[in-house]
């Protein structure tokens, strides 16, 4: 087995390092797509809250929708969203006004919050960012998917960058849950907001560590692969 040379150039021009063994014009790095799609992706993925047994941080309803639609933007619930704990506005039985409030079900043994408790000022400032979150995610992980396949055409070597984005999307997608998760664990010695915050801003640190880990590593295995080759072993005559 053996390995092609690397490709050094002159000592002159505009250079930046990739990795270890080679160099390129900073001209001709490919874009990435990578912050927005991790940004994105914290608003479509279930990040799971350890020790609740199922629940997970997520800002759009499963199970039962009204005709006219959820009016949650904040959830804590199971695949079926038979279990939950939802951020709402509307009216509420316990105080007889409109205002924002937890509506929970099966999960008083995890979070301590009963049914219509009033959410206050921070539930008001949470739900109205997760409302506006969920949209603009979507239009940013729309966004770094884009810039990827732009990348993918535009690169001098198409199916190593196309290995490059597949392999971020993946590593995203599970720097999200494992960091997200952890997050939320952290949050969960303080109040349910912060279980929501510690979630979401580890999926997005996660899903942008693992995007560029995964590239990475997409984009060496690519090379080496490229770049070796075997010496067939001599025939041997079968007596």
């Amino acid at each position: 087995m053996c390995r092609a040379p690397s490709n050094f150039p002159g000592p002159t021009g505009n250079m930046s390092m990739l990795d270890a063994g080679s160099y390129v014009d900073s001209s001709q790095v490919p874009m990435s797509g990578g912050v927005p799609y991790a940004i994105g992706q914290a608003s479509l993925v279930r990040i799971p809250i350890p020790g609740t047994d199922g629940l997970a941080i997520e800002l759009r309803p499963r199970g039962f929708i009204p005709s006219g639609g959820s009016t949650s933007t904040l959830f804590f619930q199971d695949s079926t969203g038979k279990r939950h704990l939802r951020l709402d506005y509307g009216y509420n039985v316990k105080t007889n006004t409109i205002d924002y409030h937890w509506n929970q079900k099966g999960t008083y043994a995890n979070f301590g919050v009963t049914g219509h408790s009033a959410a206050g000022r921070a539930g008001q400032i949470v739900y109205s960012t997760a409302k506006y979150f969920k949209y603009a995610g979507r239009v940013l992980g729309i966004a770094g998917v884009a810039i990827d396949a732009v990348s993918i055409v535009q690169a001098s070597k198409p199916l190593r960058r196309a290995s490059e984005v597949v392999a971020g999307w993946a590593g995203a997608w599970a720097g999200c849950k494992v960091i997200g998760a952890g997050g939320a664990a952290i949050g969960t010695t303080g109040s349910v907001f912060g279980i929501a915050v510690g979630g979401i801003v580890g999926c997005i640190i996660g899903g942008a560590s693992g995007y560029v880990g995964g590239s990475m590593l997409a984009g060496e295995v690519y090379d080496w692969v490229e770049g070796t080759f075997f010496t067939p072993l001599p025939e041997v005559a079968m007596p």
